[in-house]
């Protein structure tokens, strides 16, 4: 390895490289700032680590955040002090949101000058102090031998248990001393073991259950446990709904898999029939559950790996904690395996979600179908805040796991372009494709000339409705009309192509397909712009998701 030797005399800057590097991180995102020049210097001198040179800090933080989320590992983003740190915070509030591991290194001003107030370059009152209610790990770093193990102690805190970000703030005169440096010895993190009384008596229950149904979190995605929810629902004869997060822990074309539906109409029957509902790492947040008022079943069941979670928003009867592959696989040991009768439900329910989908709005379910049918099966898809992504949760099968990149918790708009590069720089092998909007793909447009530069193989599409369509029919329902959310957007075919990707507009369904299936296999940046009008996903106002199919008749 090129780089910091253990025992020699190294830079603060040079550490922090030489530390990441031990910790297997190939790839950081960042933007090279007066303060933490000596980390960029480090960076120069070897060649274990690539850095992405992004052009907003937010646009850093999201690409790690897109590459944690797609690879299963750490995603880390570089900064310099004062407002480029800030500019981080809004990704490391997605991160945390979603319990996605993701590491922010920030330098600050000079270790003289903290706390005084006298108006140093880029000083921030309270910097680390910001990082508080967005990190799982936060510290300052204020002499060079302590770069190594502040390091190690940060991603030992965000991969272990439940994964969230941390950030660590090194006084700009640190990164540029010169100290001894350790040796890198990544902490142990501690394994994920199950209570074996729990996963007992919780094997029982659901031997007992005559129409039991699984409801997969992301924490299934974050632990791996895909091979061993398949079983596990096989062996019940489960059928399994996933969250927004939870999307492709079971693939779309599996006989049990039933969607992302259990809010949606058509699936009424099956949770009214459903006597124990076993919830594996999701924490039943308000959009799940319509501010939770989605009913349960008798019988509840939560698996979560962090205890906090248990019981928080509902009631439960029973619950395990502990990783949610390890539980899993522990379960799968210890029911009893069924025979196979319940594939038809979950055909006749996607059946019926699609059918009420087409009745309600046919052209948007045209179009994805067109996204799909114009992508290889291990596609990635990375979301924004957009009216067609809200049918997608519903209509876009997904058959691979970390395939479906959404910021569903904190809803952050403008997230999904940057996103795409780090996932896009993850996985070299998965063609990766962008669903946004025209407002969110304004936030951060910027970051298409990163992919450019760095020539990161993309494809976004963009329904644009000129207007913060999220916005409009909410307005229209609540007043009567609507203010502020008309935009006036630029040509985005030329926008693109001045950076020096490729700009194409389509005008039907059938259009958009194979114009992307010619995109995503091309090694170029792609801007697809799709004129749309797409109303309000499946139905208007929420409490139809909560009502009773004959409610809804």
């Amino acid at each position: 390895m090129s780089g910091t030797e253990v025992g020699s005399t190294s830079t603060g800057g040079a550490a922090v490289v030489a530390a990441l590097a031990a910790h297997g991180i190939e790839t950081i995102f960042g933007i090279p700032g007066t303060h933490n020049l000596a980390v960029y210097e480090g960076l120069a001198g070897q060649s274990d680590v690539t850095h992405i040179l992004a052009r907003h800090e937010q646009g850093a933080g999201f690409m790690a955040d897109g590459y944690a989320r797609a690879s299963g590992g750490v995603g880390v983003c570089l900064s310099t002090t004062g407002p480029a740190a800030l500019n981080v915070l809004t990704p490391l509030g997605t991160a945390f949101a979603d319990s996605v591991p993701v590491l922010s290194i920030a330098s600050e001003i000079p270790s003289r000058g903290l706390g005084l107030g006298k108006g140093f370059l880029h000083e921030c009152v309270d910097q680390l102090g910001c990082y508080s209610p967005v990190t799982k790990f936060s510290a300052r770093v204020t002499e060079v031998e302590a770069i190594v193990p502040t390091l190690c102690s940060a991603i030992a805190a965000i991969t272990s248990g439940r994964p969230r970000p941390a950030a660590i703030d090194i006084p700009c005169d640190i990164l540029d001393a010169e100290g001894i440096v350790g040796d890198t010895v990544p902490e142990d993190v501690d394994g994920s073991g199950s209570d074996d009384q729990a996963i007992h008596r919780v094997a029982e229950v659901l031997d007992s259950a005559q129409r039991p149904l699984i409801w997969a979190g992301g924490g299934v995605v974050r632990s791996g446990g895909f091979a061993a929810l398949a079983r596990l629902a096989e062996r019940l004869d489960a059928p399994v709904f996933s969250t927004v997060l939870g999307k492709g822990a079971l693939p779309a074309d599996h006989p049990l898999s039933a969607g992302e539906g259990l809010l949606h109409p058509s699936a009424s029957d099956m949770r009214a029939d459903c006597d124990v509902l076993l919830a594996v790492g999701t924490g039943f947040g308000q959009l799940e559950t319509v501010s939770w008022r989605l009913p349960m079943p008798p019988v509840l069941i939560q698996v979560d790996v962090d205890p906090a979670m248990i019981g928080l928003n509902y009631p439960v009867q029973d619950s395990i904690v502990g990783d949610a592959g390890t539980v899993l696989e522990a379960l799968c040991e210890a029911v009893s395996e069924r025979k196979p009768a319940r594939a038809d439900d979950v055909a006749t329910m996607r059946s019926e979600l699609r059918r009420q989908s087409i009745e309600r709005c046919g052209h948007v379910v045209d179009l994805i179908d067109a996204v799909r049918s114009g992508t290889p099966r291990e596609a990635i898809f990375v979301n924004d805040l957009t009216v067609a992504g809200y049918w997608g949760r519903y209509l876009l099968d997904v058959y691979e796991p970390r395939s479906y990149l959404y910021p569903w918790n904190f809803c952050t708009l403008g997230y999904a372009l940057s996103a795409s590069i780090g996932a896009a720089t993850a996985r070299r092998d998965c063609p990766v494709v962008v669903l946004t909007g025209d407002g969110g793909m304004l936030f951060n447009v910027q970051e298409l000339a990163t992919a450019v530069q760095h020539a990161v193989p993309l494809t976004v599409i963009v329904f644009n409705d000129d207007a913060y369509g999220v916005l409009k029919p909410q307005q229209e329902d609540r007043y009567g009309r609507t203010f502020a959310t008309d935009l006036r957007n630029p040509d985005l075919v030329r926008l693109a192509e001045s950076f020096g990707a490729d700009g194409i507009r389509v005008n039907s369904a059938e259009q958009l397909g194979k114009e992307l299936s010619t995109a995503v296999e091309n090694d170029r940046v792609t801007v697809i712009d799709v004129p749309v009008s797409v109303p309000w996903p499946i139905w208007k106002g929420q409490e139809a998701v909560v009502a009773t199919r004959k409610d809804t008749a």
